[in-house]
């Protein structure tokens, strides 16, 4: 039950401001920034995952998920494919858990 309501209201929500706010309703101010929302929410998961448990202190001492970000950023600058990145992020993973 604790977790059937807020899943019951976030869909409710979601049907709601998609059925009844189309986006072309939207103030233009609104639909300017929408299509900076889903990598803005993607870079919010990314920091979460690379600070963890460790604090701010992970985004400055350099490790593995760095190299890994490192490498993703610069295989979607230069191929402008959403899937590509991430499966270089992984092969850079695996490749350093494999030599640690």
């Amino acid at each position: 039950m604790t977790l059937l309501v807020p899943a019951v209201a976030t869909y409710g929500l979601r049907i709601v401001l998609i059925t009844l706010v189309p986006a072309h309703r939207l103030p233009a101010a609104l639909r300017r920034g929408l299509p900076h929302l889903a990598p803005a929410a993607l870079a919010g998961l990314v920091v979460t995952a690379v600070v963890g448990h460790a604090g701010p202190a992970a985004l400055v001492v350099p490790g593995p998920t760095h190299l890994a970000l490192v490498v993703a950023g610069l295989v979607a600058w230069r191929f402008r494919n959403p899937a590509l990145p991430v499966l270089a992020a992984v092969a850079v993973a695996i490749v350093v858990e494999v030599l640690s």
